[in-house]
């Protein structure tokens, strides 16, 4: 049999495994002691390259009659990488490990590592940081307290979500009083989606609180214009951008914020106040670059200052616009950004291109690397308990009517056009559809545009107080029904938790979540060991899950099969015995959907008994 090896060829090495590496050398050293027919092929210009579905497929066709087995960085992103990352960055100060999402989130609840002192290995990834072997290796070194180290680092992002309550309660409360502000908090603290996040070592509760942050001290700095308020939402913003690449959009939403209300004030100006006007307007355009200045002080204060001002062509871009804009710049002009920071959002900006085998959207049914114009709207409109749907329709009726006590104009523009961008942004400008989480941010500010409802001006009316109060209770209901499973939750109207796999799976629904819960079906039932096809990257043994990959052909057994797997999203699964990953791909459990499930354990893993 003729093997093809496919690999990443690092950046500074000459071929693919190379023999300077630790792994060429041993990877080579096997392939003669098993006299294996074997060519090994590089597809990466560089060690964060990612290769499209068409340059997969031109490598099968030219590789015909190989068996093709791709290795390393072509493996499936999706192991619990942020949270070992975070530990990693901060022991090593080296940015590189995961420099695919800035390091603030990831580094906040590593911080606990302080208190739980995980084994790390350092020396082994300082030459070649690569991420997804780093947290394998993390998993395994730290398998009997792997549980402990996660549970306190997911109470920091827990306190994390508590922040961004308090900092959405102070806001509202600020603009509509305290019924405004408690009725904004009331809507954050039961979303399913929020409750869901909050729960989850991942970055993105973290990073939502933080773009919120970022709104409300722009928005103070709009109210005064000094130095100090300038300052402040400089920072930030800056903040923002450290949580996530998403955070970019800010700059734009910003500018357009300012540059309208410029032209307003421009416009209503009184002629006889003109000279005053214009040394006002000089001062604000002042104090708004000193905003941005600080931010990108910030965000270099952040990487420690690592590799700022490289010259543009020392940067291998992998991102079309990034490559567009190398090509029309002077090729030494330094980029006043860290340079991880850089590469790091190129490797997010490429990705959102799609037509990445990594990343297949899934909508009602549909596959899509290239995604879909409304995925996130339908996404929204299924996640969302009916009664905030019907809370946000009343919101804007209630905006567009108005009142003489309705939010004045900085405030309604800080408020609606950061919804507005984000929802256009990743329903035109990106080609990743695999969760609604990439929307968080837009929460609190739905949140904080809602607690108009509660002003007191619009609370007099009976009939006004009676339907909020009703729609209230109706919000209320969701989040105490689906607890705990908040992650999995759909509305009614979609055909609730049990069909949502009908609707959108991935982040949507399962992240492996329901492992624990598979323990204890286990335990209840007498099951000793199930053939397992499960979400996720951890080692089910971590929970004390017995456990066979489960096959393709069905045969008598018990099996666990996840319901992103039974509408054909394709995964690698960790095999139990060699600790190796399998593909699997669109079709691998296609004779599992037409069994009927005995059970399903948290709404994700549908439990097939085909003895009975």
């Amino acid at each position: 049999m003729k093997i093809a090896l496919v690999g990443g060829n690092p950046k500074g090495f000459s071929e693919p495994f190379d023999r300077s590496t630790l792994s060429g050398r041993r990877l080579r050293k096997l392939i003669a002691k098993l006299d294996l027919n074997c060519k090994l092929c590089d597809m990466t210009k560089n060690a964060n390259d990612i290769p499209s579905t068409q340059e997969i497929e031109n490598l099968k066709k030219e590789l015909k009659g190989y068996t093709v087995v791709f290795l390393g960085r072509f493996v499936e992103r999706c192991l619990r990488i942020h949270f070992p990352s975070g530990i990693y960055n901060l022991l090593t100060l080296d940015w590189r490990m995961n420099r695919e999402s800035p390091p603030l989130i990831k580094c906040i609840p590593a911080l606990t590592s302080i208190i739980t002192k995980p084994d790390v290995s350092i020396k082994q990834f300082r030459r070649h940081p690569n991420t997804w072997s780093f947290g394998y290796d993390f998993m395994f070194r730290n398998f009997e307290k792997y549980q402990h180290i996660f549970s306190l680092g997911r109470y920091v992002v827990i306190l994390l979500g508590c922040f961004g309550g308090l900092l959405l309660y102070k806001f509202a409360k600020e603009v509509y009083g305290d019924s405004g502000g408690l009725f904004a908090l009331f809507l954050y603290v039961f979303n399913p989606n929020i409750i869901a996040h909050s729960r989850l070592t991942t970055i993105d509760i973290g990073a939502t609180c933080i773009v919120f942050l970022s709104v409300y001290c722009f928005w103070k700095f709009l109210k005064h214009s000094i130095a100090l308020s300038a300052i402040t939402a400089g920072t930030a913003l800056g903040l923002a951008q450290l949580s996530k690449f998403t955070a970019l959009i800010l700059y734009p939403i910003f500018l357009i914020i300012f540059v309208t209300l410029i032209f307003r004030h421009a416009f209503l100006v009184d002629k006889a106040a003109l000279n005053h006007r214009r040394i006002s307007l000089q001062r604000s355009v002042g104090y708004f670059l000193l905003t941005l200045l600080v931010s990108v002080f910030v965000i270099n204060a952040g990487y420690l200052f690592s590799g700022t001002f490289t010259p543009l062509n020392e940067y291998a871009f992998l991102s079309e616009p990034l490559k567009k804009f190398s090509s029309l710049c002077w090729a030494a002009l330094p980029i006043p950004l860290p340079s991880d920071y850089v590469r790091g959002f190129d490797v997010q900006l490429a990705i959102s291109q799609g037509n990445n085998p990594f990343y297949v959207g899934y909508l009602m049914g549909e596959r899509s690397l290239t995604g879909w114009w409304y995925y996130y709207l339908v996404a929204f409109m299924v996640k969302n308990p009916l009664a905030f749907l019907a809370i946000i329709v009343l919101t804007v009726f209630a905006w567009i009517r108005g009142s003489a006590d309705k939010p004045d104009f900085e405030t309604g523009l800080c408020i609606w056009v950061p919804i507005v961008t984000f929802f256009a942004y990743f329903s035109f400008f990106t080609n990743i559809p695999i969760g609604i989480r990439f929307l968080l941010p837009v929460f609190p500010l739905l949140f904080m545009a809602a607690g108009y409802l509660c002003h007191a001006s619009l609370m007099k009316g009976k009939v006004t107080s009676i339907v909020t109060v009703v729609v209230a209770i109706c919000y209320l209901i969701p989040a105490i029904s689906i607890f705990p499973n908040y992650l999995s939750y759909f509305n009614l109207v979609s055909g609730g938790p049990k069909n949502g796999h009908r609707w959108l799976i991935d982040s949507n629904l399962d992240l492996g979540q329901d492992l624990p819960g598979l323990k204890k079906y286990m335990g209840k039932k007498g099951i000793e060991k199930i053939n397992l096809g499960y979400f996720g990257r951890v080692d089910p043994k971590i929970y004390g899950i017995d456990y066979t990959l489960a096959k393709q052909e069905v045969e008598n057994g018990v099996y666990a099969i996840s319901a992103n797997f039974l509408v054909g999203r394709p995964y690698y699964l960790l095999d139990e015995s060699s600790k190796q990953l399998k593909y699997i791909d669109s079709s691998y459990f296609k004779n599992y959907r037409t069994l009927k499930p005995s059970e399903i354990v948290g709404y994700t893993l549908h439990i097939f008994d085909v003895n009975n």
